[in-house]
């Protein structure tokens, strides 16, 4: 319901390729069926949906998700305007991070030689040529469970859990027959956290914005796996900045609401997130090693040790970061040079 695979053109493209591919994305959305049938959500006839809506991707810049996720069809010009949609979002990317410096959080194999010291873990670069194999048989040869994915990889896609089980070889051999260059230690999160949900390392997106010298601290969300190994596309709460108690209720990207974990029927509101004061000092520290890429949204785990960070993103999710606040958060960023 975003962009989709207009994406990259909008983004990267040239000026005429940005305007025909918003104008496709644009159609696409008109033609979608989420949006043929919000009008009953509306409760008005489909006509004046279809104008709200064109005109809510005119002024303010909204695509279909955000319309439908954040409820704009109820919502006053006052409020439209408050939320950081689409267009505003890519205005600041382009604004405060150097798209040729972002490719190091684009490439995985390039992020974790940068930022090894914030990782917490073991990470093997994998030729899918196969030309180290006999490297990744002895590195894999002391490790019980490993994390395997592309290094080109975006939001969870094609993270696999693998079990050495005295066969590495096997391992390998599957890397290779599913391009996953990056293979990573299992990382043992915090007893506290796997009271949440046990089975997936679940994160704090934490987003940081360098100004002035100094780092901006945006917003907190942490995000939580529903019975699987990844937390992405489950679901994900807000979390206050000086706490770092979680202080809403749980969400996914459709919608749906939770007041406590779908899976373990642990609450939500409340709990407190370990070692919070160490994660907002790792993220400040780690928004300095590439300054020219400003502002980043990092993926903060919790060890029995402390926080490591996942990865980082350049561009990162606006509905993680807003959805759980139930308000926009535009004036956070709209004075941002």
């Amino acid at each position: 319901m975003n962009t989709g695979k207009n994406y990259n053109k909008i983004v990267y493209g040239s000026r005429m390729q940005k305007l025909t591919a918003r104008l496709t994305a644009v159609k696409e959305w008109l033609d979608h069926p989420e949006l043929k049938k919000s009008h009953l959500y509306a409760n008005r006839p489909q006509i004046i949906q279809y104008i709200d809506f064109l005109t809510s991707v005119g002024i303010y810049g909204a695509t279909l998700q955000d319309y439908l996720v954040f409820e704009f069809y109820k919502k006053s010009h006052r409020e439209k305007s408050s939320y950081v949609t689409g267009r505003k979002q890519h205005k600041l990317f382009d604004r405060v991070n150097e798209k040729n410096k972002t490719s190091l959080f684009k490439d995985k194999n390039k992020f974790s030689d940068v930022f090894s010291e914030y990782t917490g873990r073991e990470i093997f670069n994998l030729d899918l040529d196969g030309k180290n194999k006999e490297e990744a048989k002895k590195w894999l040869e002391t490790m019980d469970i490993v994390f395997a994915k592309p290094s080109d990889g975006v939001q969870g896609r094609g993270v696999t859990r693998l079990v050495v089980d005295d066969n590495p070889e096997k391992t390998i051999e599957y890397c290779l027959d599913n391009n996953l260059d990056i293979i990573e230690e299992a990382l043992e999160q915090h007893s506290e956290m796997k009271t949440l949900h046990p089975k997936s390392i679940n994160t704090i997106r934490f987003i940081t914005l360098i100004e002035n010298n100094d780092v901006k601290y945006l917003g907190a969300s942490l995000r939580m796996g529903i019975d699987t190994y990844v937390d992405n596309g489950g679901i994900y709460v807000s979390v206050n900045m000086t706490t770092g108690k979680i202080d809403s209720i749980a969400y996914t990207n459709s919608g749906e609401k939770f007041d406590k974990h779908p899976i373990t029927n642990h609450p939500l509101k409340g709990f407190q997130i370990p070692f919070w004061n160490e994660v907002i000092e790792l993220c400040k520290k780690a928004a300095f090693e590439v300054p020219d890429v400003r502002c980043v949204g990092w993926d903060v785990a919790i060890t029995k040790d402390g926080p490591v960070i996942i990865e980082g993103n350049d561009r990162w999710s606006r509905f993680v970061w807003q959805l759980p606040k139930q308000k926009g958060l535009y004036d956070t960023i709209k004075y941002s040079k």
